[in-house]
């Protein structure tokens, strides 16, 4: 009988340990085959902290929810520059828009261009969202964002600094979209080179300061308007060239 209570004790024991170490679980941000060791471990690679409601029809919820660029990369299919680029952008406005660190993603409308990047990226982010008029589609947004508080007005258009992106590899990605277009083949050798590119701008932007990269302003009195657009997915164009 001791020795049965005796077994009992540790098995509780055991029990308490392993649920009280997953509950206390952090985030899982470690690399994987998606997502590298430069990703993983740079500098300025952290996470949102977020804040939604309960349910369909719940309250503000009573805890908040951390969300790294690894689960972005998961949802969005894969890890790329311009994913890293939407990443360091959004965190840059939200900073400003909640100084206190908790985003509240029931209070945020958006302009983007129509990129499968960047309107992936923002809604994850805010919670902006095409169907509720919160995500506005504008080509004319370039490579940024406009973010605007709903409850405040408060907005602040971002982008990168001047001369961040380089220009080969702008050029060669517009040689690869254009080759596409006209139903011509692409060199594979092509797509690693620019793959290479993007690995190596993303290494740059998570490990640099981001007032050192990020053009940030304020846009007093902003008004902000919905517009929609549809566009081809350019992120599966190359999806049967051969490695």
């Amino acid at each position: 009988m001791k020795k049965f209570n005796f077994i009992f004790v540790v098995l509780i024991l055991l029990l308490t340990v392993f649920c009280t170490q997953n509950l206390t679980e952090k985030p899982d941000n470690s690399a994987d085959w998606f997502y590298p060791d430069w990703a993983a471990n740079a500098k300025y690679n952290t996470p949102i902290k977020v804040l939604d409601t309960d349910s369909a029809l719940g309250r503000y919820s009573t805890k908040t929810k951390e969300i790294w660029l690894k689960d972005m990369a998961k949802i969005h299919g894969h890890l790329c520059d311009g994913l890293v680029i939407s990443y360091i952008e959004i965190k840059a406005a939200l900073s400003k828009l909640f100084p206190n660190g908790i985003i509240d993603r029931t209070d945020l409308r958006v302009v983007s261009k129509n990129g499968p990047c960047w309107v992936d990226a923002v809604s994850m982010m805010t919670g902006a969202r095409i169907n509720f008029g919160t995500l506005s589609i504008d080509k004319s947004i370039g490579d940024g964002f406009i973010i605007q508080k709903i409850s405040t007005k408060q907005a602040y258009s971002v982008h990168l600094k001047p001369n961040i992106f380089p220009k080969e590899q702008a050029d060669l990605e517009s040689k690869i979209r254009k080759l596409r277009e006209e139903g011509k083949p692409v060199n594979p050798k092509d797509i690693d080179k620019v793959e290479k590119m993007q690995n190596e701008l993303s290494k740059k932007l998570l490990n640099s300061p981001p007032d050192k990269i990020i053009d940030l302003k304020p846009l007093p009195n902003y008004n902000y308007e919905f517009k929609f657009s549809v566009g081809k997915r350019g992120d599966i164009i190359n999806k049967n060239i051969p490695r």
